[in-house]
């Protein structure tokens, strides 16, 4: 059953991402934003179904976890344009840690 939901829920995700890139009018940051939305619904039930179906040692399904949940939050971060500030931000880090090391 539980799956028969999930199978139910991908198709409506669908539904909605589709009717919402064709056919309903609305801002590009705000299509973007829902896009966005659906997608996180569709990694979510990925990685539900991994975790509940797939026999595999736990210690690496905590490591496609983290994979799968650091990959996505990337993707989160260039969506919303925060990307380049964060690796700007590592980059005057890294730098400032080079220069006191050196020194």
């Amino acid at each position: 059953m539980p799956l028969l939901y999930l199978a139910v829920s991908l198709l409506v995700v669908a539904v909605a991402a589709w009717l919402i890139n064709a056919f309903i009018p609305m801002p590009g940051n705000i299509k973007s934003i829902v896009n966005l939305v659906l997608l996180l619904i569709v990694v979510g039930a990925f990685l539900w179904l991994i975790n509940t179906y797939v026999p595999m040692a736990n210690s690496i399904k905590a490591i496609l976890n983290i994979v799968v949940v650091v990959a996505t939050i990337v993707y989160v971060l260039k969506v919303v344009g925060l990307w380049e500030h964060v690796v700007g931000l590592w980059d005057s880090i890294t730098q400032n840690w080079t220069f006191r090391r050196r020194v």
